[in-house]
């Protein structure tokens, strides 16, 4: 009955020791990318209300940074800020559509800051499966000074993430949306894929 205690024992301190050593990696920053699919259909060469032509688009894609703090072995909470910039140049065209005088250039930039919730449903050694969703505001503005402010929801429909200790590596599949009515449509299914890089302590 002794040894059996001592064992137990043993046993309990072994595994505080080497709880202590290990303790769980309860938060995480990343950096990461996404694709602007959404943005690259709906901006293209076309005419303006005013005669103009569009031309020479630039998409900077969708650059995050998030953090998070697990509560638990499923679910953390975290903020993320979301960041793309579309660019294009205005010109007066002729008939025949060749351009005609100065060009104007136009800079557009989109800033979320979403709130997020993660729930990890499968976790091993080196790899975790997760899906999660946040809502929060898009701040919509130009160089012409202009702003506006929309609704966004960013849903994470299921997320890989790779790696073991302080580093590892995300690849999400999802969609980034942000609205304020049927004519005013910022996003719609944006960021369908995204990577980043994770650094947890």
């Amino acid at each position: 009955m002794k040894k059996i205690f001592f064992t137990l024992l043993l046993g309990t301190a072994l595994l505080c020791q080497a709880e202590a050593k290990n303790p769980p990696l309860r938060h995480q920053f990343r950096l990461g990318w996404g694709d602007m699919l959404f943005e690259t259909f709906a901006f293209h060469p076309g005419a303006t209300q005013d005669g103009k032509r569009t031309h020479d688009f630039g998409f900077t894609g969708h650059l995050f940074a998030e953090y998070r703090y697990s509560l638990n072995r499923v679910v953390s909470l975290g903020v993320q800020a979301d960041w793309e910039g579309i660019f294009w140049k205005e010109s007066k065209a002729d008939m025949y559509r060749k351009y005609i005088g100065p060009a104007t250039s136009v800079n557009n930039y989109n800033l979320c800051v979403i709130p997020m919730v993660r729930f990890t449903f499968f976790q091993r050694e080196w790899v975790q499966l997760y899906a999660g969703a946040g809502i929060g505001p898009l701040f919509a503005f130009d160089n012409a000074r202009n702003l506006e402010v929309a609704p966004a929801l960013n849903l994470n429909l299921l997320g890989v993430q790779v790696g073991k200790g302080h580093w590892s590596g995300s690849v999400e599949l999802g969609g980034l949306s942000a609205l304020s009515g049927a004519n005013k449509i910022y996003m719609l299914g944006s960021r369908l894929v995204s990577i980043s890089l994770n650094y947890s302590w």
